[in-house]
């Protein structure tokens, strides 16, 4: 063998070894994810993501949504529950960083004043006075004294306001409305008799248990919220009342001092419904 020869021979000896040394020194991906399984071997549960709760892994990884590192779920009571609508829903375990993730805060339940505005629409009879058309199921809302505020077609930039006068008792057959008059307290110069009215009434619905909107999952054939207790979400069945703005008269399946979600309680919901899947 040349020199030359014996050199390289050498020279490749020494790579082999430090190669074969970086390679025990360094952590292996495998190990290590198989160290992450081991740590839950023991406990019952899944892998899943806190942004994608529909996606369950029996090892940890990333979501193949949004590549967020998985996180481990520790099944704990399993207790199935029935929706309203018939589906199968499970109550979901999560922890306060896994809602603080979704988005989702806890709510107390609590009495509330709700404002309901009924849309109205009528003309001007005088400068004074103004006759719209209410329908016969906002009537049960309607008494005289009430607010109102709307605007003319003539002078669409200024506001009238005044209060219900008088209400009729009679249901036109066609509309299936109620004419109800009000007179003027407030408007702007220059209003015209028998010009077009469109407007507001106010209604102050008092001591009503009320809920926002992102408290509510329409599923379709009813309505749920989420029922919180320490970290278990569980769905419970409602009857809603009137829509004001973003809250929800709630007329049963809730008390007074009761804690539920508010957010995106599909995500919930989604979780829910593969949990509670035979």
């Amino acid at each position: 063998m040349s020199r030359n020869q014996r050199v390289w021979v050498g020279v490749t000896s020494i790579l082999f070894a430090l190669i074969a040394g970086a390679c025990l020194k360094s952590p292996d991906k495998t190990e290590a994810t198989k160290s992450a399984s081991a740590d839950h071997a023991q406990e019952k549960g899944h892998w899943t993501c806190a942004m994608h709760p529909q996606i369950h892994s029996d090892k940890p990884g990333e979501c193949p949504i949004c590549h967020m590192k998985l996180i481990f779920v520790n099944d704990q009571s399993g207790d199935e529950v029935e929706a309203p609508t018939g589906d199968a829903r499970s109550s979901v375990q999560s922890t306060a960083h896994q809602l603080e993730l979704l988005g989702t805060q806890k709510l107390a339940v609590e009495k509330m004043t709700l404002t309901l505005k009924i849309p109205v629409s009528g003309r001007l009879i005088s400068p004074k006075s103004v006759a719209f058309q209410v329908y016969e199921s906002d009537m049960k809302y309607i008494k005289s004294g009430l607010p109102f505020t709307g605007e003319s077609t003539v002078l669409s930039e200024g506001e009238i306001s005044g209060a219900i006068t008088s209400i009729d008792s009679i249901v036109d057959p066609t509309s299936r409305t109620v004419r109800v008059v009000g007179s003027i307290k407030k408007s702007p110069a220059g209003l015209i008799s028998e010009t077009t009215f469109s407007g507001l009434i106010e209604v102050s619905l008092n001591d009503r248990i009320g809920i926002p909107e992102s408290s509510v999952l329409h599923t379709g054939t009813g309505d749920i919220v989420y029922f919180v207790d320490g970290n278990k979400l569980t769905p419970k069945k409602v009857t809603l009342g009137q829509k004001t703005e973003s809250f929800y008269e709630v007329l049963s399946g809730l008390n007074v001092g009761d804690t539920i979600s508010s957010g995106p309680n599909f995500l919930l919901d989604s979780e829910a419904k593969i949990r509670g899947t035979p």
